[in-house]
């Protein structure tokens, strides 16, 4: 019985959305590919980012990449990253080039990010201040106009049109 109503508040959480404050943790030491090439290191500092947690199984996560490309493509001061969890990258890669998607995404096929930040749902959005700590952990699926709510109320991003 305890473990239906754990799977069912899981399940209500990742459906409805949840933002929680993460203040003082930090990611992972982990520097993760990106399609394009290269790799991501998840503990720079310097400008606040948007990690966007997603998987090619996950509805949810399908919906809501074309709104965090259309808000990456036009928010300054931030920077927006996909990093898609357990996925080859190829399966990734498909998805993305579906999808059309322009922002930067990386692989984390091990879910390292998701286990040292104890994220249990996807999508889930990771927000970092400048100096590398989360401040906060969005689960649940975001529309554009949430995303630059949170995104002008955390970091002050202005946005062009």
């Amino acid at each position: 019985m305890k473990c239906l109503f754990l799977a069912l508040v899981v399940l209500f959480l990742t459906a409805t959305g949840c933002t929680a404050s993460h203040q003082g943790r930090v990611l992972p030491e982990a520097d993760l590919e990106l399609l394009a090439g290269g790799t991501y290191d998840l503990q720079q500092t310097g400008q606040p980012r948007a990690l966007n947690l997603w998987a090619t199984w996950c509805a949810p996560c399908r919906a809501e990449l074309p709104a965090f490309d259309d808000v990456a493509n036009r928010v300054d001061g931030v920077d927006i990253v996909g990093i898609n969890v357990g996925d080859t990258g190829p399966d990734a890669a498909e998805l993305v080039e579906e999808l059309g998607l322009s922002f930067a995404q990386a692989l984390d096929p091990n879910a390292i990010v998701q286990q040292s930040l104890q994220i249990i749902g996807m999508p889930s959005t990771i927000f970092v201040d400048a100096d590398g700590e989360v401040v906060q952990i969005h689960t649940g699926e975001l529309e554009a106009d949430e995303l630059e709510m949170l995104l002008r109320d955390l970091f002050d991003a202005t946005f062009s049109n």
